[in-house]
């Protein structure tokens, strides 16, 4: 994934990483976009996951048990026939049929858009079935618009209403397939110390571009114990909160 430089999207994406001021809370995140165009960086673990997916759907392999076979040699489980068995005969996902390039091609590039996003974090053993494909843009929007309606009250401009038009200026929002990620609510980047967050992968096949978008909050008073904390694992109490339950 090559990252773009697009002036409306950078100065947004600046915005995030620094932190708004939301009272007694901080928002942050991350607005990226990405070119399909494989990196040189990005080619080995892409063509790993290409192998590792590859099979998963066909038709299934002779059962193997663990043990000597007739003739005597050790046998075991191959993990395509793990993946195999997992993804359901089939192959199919929320992300399409595992069985068509396409959409091996589409799982890859949201695994390295998000390795190349949170580059302390590695997602590479993420599976289709960790991504939601989104109904529709007014859906997407409604929702973001509502987690954002207290940011936009407390002086830091129309941010919801910039975030749309630069996202439409570079990735045509109406041409977009919309996905999120699942995130793991102990583990990862998107989860780890936050309140709430969301994320959420605008995909135009036609312009090969990934924009990504990411948003989460913390308490300022956890913020401050978490990145004084030896203990990384440390969570929230106050998971699933939005800011209407902050008053």
């Amino acid at each position: 994934m090559k990252y773009l430089e697009c002036p409306p999207i950078t100065e947004l994406d600046v915005a995030l990483q620094s932190g708004l001021d939301v009272g007694e809370y901080v928002v942050q995140g991350r607005l990226e976009m990405y070119s399909c165009k494989m990196a040189a960086s990005d080619k080995k673990l892409a063509c790993s996951l290409e192998k590792q997916w590859v099979g998963v759907g066909s038709p299934p392999t002779p059962a193997v048990v663990f043990g000597d076979d007739d003739h005597g040699r050790s046998a075991s489980i191959s993990p395509g026939a793990v993946l195999s068995s997992s993804a359901g005969a089939a192959g199919t996902s929320p992300l399409g049929s595992v069985v068509d390039s396409s959409t091996r091609k589409l799982l890859i590039n949201l695994i390295l858009t998000l390795n190349n996003s949170f580059a302390d974090y590695d997602f590479r053993n993420l599976r289709p079935e960790d991504f939601v494909r989104e109904a529709s843009l007014e859906m997407v929007m409604n929702s973001v618009n509502s987690k954002l309606s207290r940011v936009d009250e407390a002086e830091h401009g129309d941010l919801c209403g910039r975030l749309w038009s630069a996202l439409d200026t570079e990735a045509s929002l109406r041409e977009c397939e919309i996905f999120s990620y699942v995130a793991d609510m102990d583990e990862d980047a998107l989860s780890l110390g936050k309140i709430w967050s969301v994320n959420y992968f605008f995909y135009n096949k036609k312009l090969k571009k990934i924009a990504f978008f990411a948003c989460w909050i913390k308490s300022k008073s956890h913020s401050r114990s978490f990145e004084n904390s030896d203990h990384e694992g440390m969570g929230s109490d106050e998971d699933g909160m939005d800011f209407d339950d902050m008053e």
